[in-house]
């Protein structure tokens, strides 16, 4: 065999090594994140738009423009699962599940815990927490997370690209500054100050980087599940009390229809038929279905699971966001109509809760508040293919008795 044979072997043995070790690298790298390897347009993935991951086209991706949704499921109630799963797959979005925890150790308690709370009080609170340690671990940028009740709009694409419209004039600065604001009452109002609206076709701000509602180190929570809150006022004093305001949005029932639960009716007294209205969050409750970006995350995490709890997790988030009771305020937003709400089955009224206990009764009708193509009400419809969807909550007709509980 000539020399020359020999070298070119010797030149393709090495090649093909180091061509190995490369894809090894590759494949074992923890800085290269699972979405980056799916291909462009598969579930779950990041799909860029042309200015990068703070795109409005990205949220019409199988997590709606967060790196992940997690749905916390206690794993006896495959009910809930498996009418969580029904609904993300009509819709589009990849869930990935926690399990809900049924057993808390009394030690793991922060200070001033009771120990004698109800079970599914503090299973929830841990449960949530767990999330919340996940994203802290695995580094995750941004997330959502269900309550497994919860239901939307089969139009829920549409719907997150107008919040993200109005939290950007919220959460993101004048076009040229750092740190200036749209809403004049930033970052507290004057006691004469009164909330602006800010219609979200007209307003003006930062185009943001990391996200598409709002650069991730602007904002903490988006509050979008609850049941009831209220907008801020200048009383308040220690929260900017601007409104991004959603005009003619179809997918809003009409002022006879909406049910503002335990917040006030603000909405219905002071704006026209059809309109949602994003501010910060205030006197929120519920946690069934909120948005949370890392630097939240480990807010939450220290603040809830580490440094004081004085009740359930949901009064906990609402102090965190209020800035009450020793708690320093955070950001976050909240919107009105909610765009998450519980699901209510035909079903016993004392399945519906696996936290706290429910009169008894039966509810005959299935529905979901304020929610006018519910995607759970409309499973009938979906799966026949059928566009011809159920709105329980029709314009020009009277509230419908659903029973509410």
């Amino acid at each position: 065999m000539s020399k020359t044979s020999i070298n070119l072997g010797r030149v393709f043995a090495v090649a093909g090594g180091l061509f190995v070790l490369l894809l090894l690298l590759f494949a074992l790298s923890p800085g290269i994140a699972a979405s980056q390897l799916r291909l462009p347009g598969t579930r779950g993935s990041l799909k860029l738009g042309a200015d990068g991951s703070g795109s409005l086209n990205n949220i019409q991706n199988a997590t709606l423009g967060f790196q992940k949704i997690f749905a916390i499921n206690l794993p006896l109630r495959t009910d809930h699962r498996d009418q969580m799963s029904l609904a993300a797959h009509f819709t589009g979005l990849q869930i990935d599940y926690v399990d809900g925890v049924t057993e808390v150790d009394t030690r793991t308690l922060p200070p001033g815990g009771d120990p004698n709370a109800r079970l599914g009080v503090l299973g929830s609170w841990r449960a949530h927490l767990n999330i919340m340690r996940k994203i802290v671990e695995e580094n995750i940028t941004s997330a959502m997370v269900f309550e497994d009740d919860t239901d939307w709009d089969i139009r829920i694409h549409s719907q997150m690209q107008d919040f993200a419209r109005a939290s950007r004039l919220l959460v993101q600065p004048l076009p040229g500054t750092s740190n200036q604001m749209l809403d004049p009452t930033y970052p507290e109002p004057g006691e004469a100050q009164g909330a602006l609206d800010f219609d979200i076709t007209k307003g003006t701000t930062t185009v943001p980087t990391t996200s598409p509602y709002g650069d991730i180190d602007r904002w903490d929570i988006f509050w979008l599940g609850h049941c009831g809150a209220r907008f801020p006022s200048a009383s308040d004093k220690n929260t900017p009390i601007g409104r991004a305001v959603i005009l003619d949005d179809v997918t809003v029932p009409e002022k006879q229809h909406i049910d503002e639960q335990y917040g006030d009716k603000e909405l219905i007294q002071q704006y026209p038929d059809h309109t949602r209205v994003v501010t910060r969050a205030h006197d929120n409750v519920c946690t069934l279905a909120y948005a949370i970006s890392l630097p939240g995350a480990r807010r939450v995490l220290y603040e809830l699971g580490m440094h004081k709890m004085n009740g359930a997790y949901d009064i906990m988030l609402k102090e965190m966001c209020d800035g009450r009771n020793g708690r320093r305020i955070r950001t976050c937003l909240s919107v009105q109509p909610m765009l998450f709400q519980h699901h209510r089955p035909i079903a016993a009224k004392s399945s519906f809760s696996d936290i706290g206990k429910r009169e008894g009764g039966y509810s005959a009708t299935a529905f979901t508040r304020n929610i006018r193509w519910s995607t759970r009400v409309n499973f009938p419809s979906l799966i026949e293919g059928d566009t011809n969807y159920t709105d329980l909550f029709r314009d020009g007709e009277p509230r419908p008795d659903l029973h509410f509980v």
